[in-house]
């Protein structure tokens, strides 16, 4: 399982995705982040990072019905971005309450959710669409709420806090213990085998095929993970990107400062404009991708995107063809933003 659902863990050379520049983090106040004795430039004595450490100590901070976001915790570290902790929480956070680092649409680690939900009953974090315990909702069909249950330290106190936390954290009212996305199997979470599949994270078994029950996250084998697209202007994007994978369902997941994600159960999808993006713009024409397909539901759901398209940055391609543009059997909705991204809307 890679990572904790956090976008882009795939990443090409170069800076590394997620990471926030000096002026982008601003917004939220860095406190000192206390690190334990013993610590060398390559990390401490067992092999944690220094980075991932000082994660681990504020997630460790997080106080029983309050949780912070990976962007949330990212900026208050001061390093790196929200998929970097998720990293750190998919490989070292089987010591820290990892249901209280969550995704900025206010999801719990993907796969996780049955278990997490566990935690926020008996310490009765506030969600959306139900009652505090959580009573009335599907066991995967639920968010935080983040507006009452996020966590806003006080700069001055986060060390106190943290060293005050300690291993106790891990375990939760519930006594449910574990890690996320592959670290320890004490609860029964999950783990990682050899060769890298999941084996028995909520429903989804070894070969990673899902199993009857894995829930709206699970995953298939082969199946997509993310997707990332990178753009020249990403306040364009952004504007056009999510407006139209709002019309499609999808949901905002999360934003680094030079790329914003949106998510559709498993499945993720990253616009991004960093240093690493070349000069030259995008042509469907050249060799590489040509277009991404959405399944858009009706045939009215499409022709209603499609009449609201050009007032959010997206103009109709193959007008003289259109609907029937891919085949007379085949209705669809073929679309191109300003900076030349095309994507396909399929009826059902």
């Amino acid at each position: 399982m890679a990572g904790v659902g956090t976008p882009g863990a795939g990443r090409s050379a170069g800076e590394p995705a997620g990471s926030r520049s000096d002026a982008s983090r601003s917004d939220v106040s860095r406190p000192e982040v206390a690190r334990s004795d013993g610590w060398g430039r390559g990390g401490d004595p067992r092999g944690i990072p220094p980075h991932a450490e000082a994660v681990l100590v504020l997630a460790r901070s997080i106080p029983a019905g309050q949780v912070a976001t990976y962007g949330d915790l990212a900026r208050l570290v001061g390093e790196g971005g929200p998929r970097q902790v998720g990293q750190v929480m998919s490989r070292y956070g089987s010591d820290a309450p990892w249901w209280r680092v969550l995704r900025a649409s206010g999801l719990p680690p993907a796969g996780h959710e049955e278990r997490a939900l566990v935690h926020y009953r008996a310490e009765g974090t506030p969600l959306v669409g139900g009652l505090p315990d959580g009573a009335g909702m599907p066991p995967a069909d639920y968010r935080v709420d983040l507006r009452r249950a996020r966590w806003s330290p006080q700069p001055t106190g986060v060390q106190a806090a943290a060293g005050a936390a300690g291993a106790a954290g891990a375990a939760g009212a519930a006594g449910v213990a574990g890690g996320v996305g592959g670290v320890g199997e004490a609860g029964g979470v999950g783990r990682v085998g050899a060769d890298g599949l999941a084996v028995g994270v909520n429903g989804v078994g070894a070969d990673g095929e899902a199993d009857a029950g894995g829930g709206r996250t699970a995953y298939r084998r082969g199946g997509l993970h993310h997707v990332e697209v990178w753009v020249g202007d990403l306040v364009a994007a952004r504007a056009s990107w999510g407006w139209l994978l709002g019309e499609l369902g999808w949901v905002f997941g999360d934003d680094w400062g030079h790329g914003v994600a949106w998510e559709l159960g498993p499945v993720y999808l990253v616009v991004e404009s960093g240093p690493d993006v070349a000069a030259g713009g995008h042509d469907r024409r050249r060799p590489g991708v040509n277009h991404l397909a959405f399944h858009a539901g009706t045939r009215d759901q499409v022709d209603a995107i499609v009449e609201a398209a050009e007032g959010h940055g997206w103009e109709l391609l193959f007008a003289d063809r259109h609907p029937h543009a891919g085949g007379p059997d085949h209705y669809a909705a073929y679309l191109q933003d300003g900076q030349g991204f095309e994507v396909e809307l399929v009826a059902t």
